[in-house]
C-alpha cells in the first residue's frame, strides 16, 4: 500500500490554560441525559488523515511507568504507519501526574482537533480531564490505566472508555489473597490521597470483610511529595495489623515501604496495580522482595504478538498497562476509521462495533490490513493484547483476569509474576 507520512509531535507542558468555565457542563452535548450520542456516517473515506492526542505522566509521580505506557500507546501507530492508507498524526502531552496540569493538556489536544485521546494514567486525572475537557468537547477518552469505579458512574455521552479493569474487580482479589496466602485476620491500608486510593482502599474492606470475615483496623490516607509520613506510618503500627494494603505510586510509596519495614522488619504488605514497578527497588533503602502485590494482566488472544511487537521496538520487556495502552489506540484507530471522520461523537459510537462483532477477526499481528477494512466500511471485531477486549454500557472491559506478582532483585524487569487470579 502507499506510504503516507506520519508527523509526531511533542507538546511541552507548559501549555495555556482556560478551562475552568467548561467543568462538568453536558448540556451541549446531544445525548448527554441518555449516554448516546448520534451521529451518521455517510462515507468513509481512505484517503485523510486519523488524529490522536495521547496523555500519559512522562514526569512526575507516575513518570517512571508513564513512559512505558505512552510507548505502548504510540506503538501502534509506529507499527503501522507505513502500511495503511490513512495518515495518522498524532502529539503528546505530559500530564506530569497533575489534574490541573493535564486538563490544560487536554484543552491544547481539544483546541488543536484531535477528536480522541488515549489517556490519561492516574484515575483522578483522567476524571477531570473527561469532565472538565473531553466529554464537552465531544471527544473520545480510552484511558489504559485508570481504575477507580467512579469512571463508570460518570455521565459520559458515551465518550469514556478504558481498557483497564476496575478496581472493584482488583479490590476482590487483594482480599483473597491477604486472607488466603497471608493468612490476615486484621489488616489495614495506607492509601494516596486520591480518588482512586480512596475507592480502592474501601473496596478492599467491603470485600475483606464481606468475603473472609476480615476486620480492617484503619485505613489511612497519605498526600503525595511529603517529605516524611511519620503520622501516618504510627497510625497504622497502632493498629497491629496482620498485613498493610499499600495503594500509590512508585516514588511516595518507596518511603512508605522502609517505614514499615524499619518497624517491623517482617511485616506482610501487599502492593497494587500503581506499584508494580522494578525501580522500586533502586528507591528503597530496605529489600522489597518479600512485598506482593496485585495487577491486571495481560491475558488477550493477541499477547505473545504484542510483546514480540514491543520489545522489537523498544529493547525491554512491556510492562504494567503498556498493553492496555496498544489496545486503547488500536480500538481508537479502528474507530476513527470505521467512522471515517474526526469526530468524536462518531468514533464513540464506532468502539463497541469494532470490538463486538460479528466482523473480520482483527488483533495486533493483523492491525494494519483490519483498519484498511474498517476505512472501507467493512465490520471487524478487534481481539486485544490485553483482553478479548469487550466494552459493557459503562465503556469498562469485561474479561478479568489479574497476575498476582512479588518484587524480585534477580529478576531483569525487578519483578516476578507468583500467579494468576481469574475474577
Amino acid at each position: 500500500m502507499p506510504y503516507r507520512k506520519t508527523r509526531r509531535g511533542l507538546i511541552s507542558s507548559g501549555v495555556a490554560a482556560g478551562v475552568g468555565g467548561l467543568a462538568g457542563c453536558l448540556e451541549g452535548v446531544p445525548g448527554s441525559e441518555t449516554g448516546e450520542v448520534e451521529s451518521e456516517v455517510d462515507t468513509r473515506p481512505t484517503d485523510r488523515t486519523i488524529r490522536l492526542g495521547v496523555m500519559h505522566p512522562l514526569s512526575g509521580d507516575l513518570g517512571s511507568v508513564g513512559e512505558p505506557i505512552k510507548d505502548g500507546a504510540l506503538l501502534p501507530v509506529e507499527q503501522i504507519r507505513d502500511e495503511i492508507d490513512p495518515e495518522i498524526e498524532y502529539e503528546v502531552v505530559d500530564t506530569e501526574t497533575s489534574s490541573s496540569t493535564g486538563v490544560q493538556g487536554a484543552s491544547r489536544l481539544v483546541d488543536a482537533g484531535y477528536p480522541m485521546v488515549n489517556g490519561a494514567s492516574a484515575s483522578d486525572v483522567t476524571l477531570q480531564v473527561a469532565q472538565q475537557v473531553l466529554i464537552p468537547h465531544r471527544t473520545v477518552c480510552c484511558s489504559p490505566a485508570s481504575t477507580t469505579p467512579t469512571i463508570s458512574t460518570v455521565n459520559d455521552a458515551g465518550l469514556l472508555f478504558r481498557t483497564a479493569l476496575s478496581d472493584s474487580l482488583q479490590a476482590i482479589v487483594l482480599a483473597e489473597r491477604a486472607a488466603t496466602e497471608r493468612n490476615a485476620r486484621n489488616a489495614a491500608t495506607l492509601y494516596v490521597n486520591n480518588d482512586y486510593g480512596w475507592q480502592l482502599s474501601r473496596a478492599f474492606a467491603r470485600a475483606f470483610r464481606g468475603n473472609h470475615d476480615g476486620t480492617v483496623t484503619e485505613q489511612v490516607s497519605f498526600d503525595e511529595g511529603e517529605d516524611a509520613y511519620h503520622d501516618e506510618l504510627e497510625s497504622v503500627a497502632a493498629a497491629d495489623p496482620d498485613l498493610v494494603v499499600v495503594i500509590g505510586y512508585p516514588e511516595t510509596s518507596a518511603r512508605l515501604f522502609d517505614g514499615l519495614i524499619d518497624h517491623d522488619p517482617g511485616i506482610s504488605i501487599l502492593a497494587t496495580d500503581g506499584l508494580r514497578d522494578g525501580s522500586l527497588h533502586e528507591m528503597t533503602e530496605n529489600t522489597i522482595n518479600h512485598i506482593r502485590g496485585t495487577a491486571p494482566l495481560v491475558a488477550g488472544p493477541g499477547e505473545d504478538v504484542f510483546a514480540e511487537l514491543y520489545e522489537e521496538r523498544y529493547g525491554v520487556d512491556p510492562g504494567v498497562f503498556t498493553a492496555h495502552a496498544y489496545d486503547a489506540t488500536a480500538v481508537m484507530l479502528l474507530a476513527n476509521a470505521f467512522a471515517g471522520e474526526n469526530d468524536g461523537a462518531a468514533i464513540g459510537n464506532a468502539m463497541r462495533i469494532v470490538t463486538e462483532g460479528p466482523g473480520e477477526v482483527v488483533g495486533p499481528e493483523t492491525l494494519a490490513e483490519g483498519i484498511d477494512l474498517a476505512a472501507r466500511g467493512e465490520q471487524v471485531e478487534y481481539r486485544g493484547a490485553s483482553s478479548p477486549l469487550g466494552f459493557d454500557e459503562n465503556g469498562d472491559v469485561t474479561d478479568a483476569t489479574f497476575e498476582y506478582w512479588r518484587f524480585d532483585d534477580t529478576a531483569g524487569s525487578g519483578v516476578t509474576e507468583v500467579d494468576r487470579v481469574s475474577t
